[in-house]
């Protein structure tokens, strides 16, 4: 397959998860809901919001790498269920209210009894796809693109910016130790020749792949520094992330696995850690 098609491939979800992300973060803003960059007052506060958001990132990769490893497809999808289904509805009214507040500026007891009903016929209709594994893989590529990159962006809105670097760094950190474990290794050995459910927790492109996780993370980095930050550092944060996608894409043609993370993560984040120490 040439360079072309691949680059094609891996641009395409990536720049339109971009996209979602950054018109959501606006709509936020214009809405007038979008609040005062979050910082933990306690020492005890600020230590848990950046500690356990990191914890439970990481144990649950681990725990995701685990049961692919061990072919435990019923439980994988039970787990993706249990994690999708309530975040879909929770985004459902968020991204619901915040559009009624953009365009008309107040939300009725009517539309958000409205909101809430359309939310928990998401979340149903949603466990049920995913348990009888009943959607296609263009719709839930399509799926994958816009929960990826509505659920990292509102996430990135919750977080202090100390908490958002820190999380970012050790997932980028941890996902480029696991890359080079011989257990990894094995278990995308297993990931890529198998057709149960830990094969179609990705979006899936010609002969490309790229985590549900790597398409919420891209999405972290240029969604706060939008929210909370000036224009010029948002462009220096969107270019320094294109060019670790780039530099992906590069290594992907080269080896044809790679670790999706450290380069979008470590280039995206430089511009605004230089800017928290100027």
């Amino acid at each position: 397959m040439s360079f072309r098609t691949i680059a094609l491939s891996y641009l395409t979800p990536v720049v339109l998860c971009l996209i979602v992300s950054l018109s959501f973060v606006k709509v936020f803003i214009v809405s007038g809901l979008s609040p005062r960059l979050p910082i933990a007052g306690t020492f005890f506060e600020q230590f848990s919001w950046t500690i356990v958001p990191t914890a439970l990132g990481l144990f649950g990769v681990t725990f995701l790498y685990w049961m692919i490893s061990k072919h435990k497809d019923f439980e994988l999808r039970v787990l993706f269920t249990v994690v999708v289904a309530p975040t879909s509805a929770i985004l459902v009214i968020v991204v619901s209210q915040t559009l009624l507040m953009a365009i008309t500026k107040a939300v009725s007891s009517f539309m958000l009894t409205v909101t809430i009903l359309v939310s928990l016929y998401v979340a149903i209709f949603s466990a049920i796809f995913i348990m009888a594994n009943a959607l296609s893989t263009n719709v839930r590529n399509f799926i994958f693109i816009i929960y990826g990159s509505l659920l990292g962006s509102f996430l990135s809105l919750m977080l202090s910016t100390i908490s958002l670097v820190t999380l970012l760094l050790s997932v980028a950190l941890y996902d480029l130790v696991m890359l080079n474990s011989k257990w990894f290794n094995k278990t995308i050995s297993d990931l890529s020749q198998s057709r149960g459910t830990g094969s179609k927790l990705a979006y899936v492109g010609r002969n490309v792949e790229i985590g549900i996780g790597e398409l919420i993370f891209y999405s972290f980095v240029p969604a706060h520094v939008e929210a909370y930050y000036a224009f010029p550092l948002l462009v220096l944060t969107l270019m320094m992330t294109m060019i670790g996608i780039m530099l992906n894409l590069w290594m992907l043609n080269k080896k044809g696995v790679l670790s999706g993370l450290p380069g979008p993560i470590f280039l995206g984040l430089a511009p605004l850690i230089f800017s928290i120490f100027i």
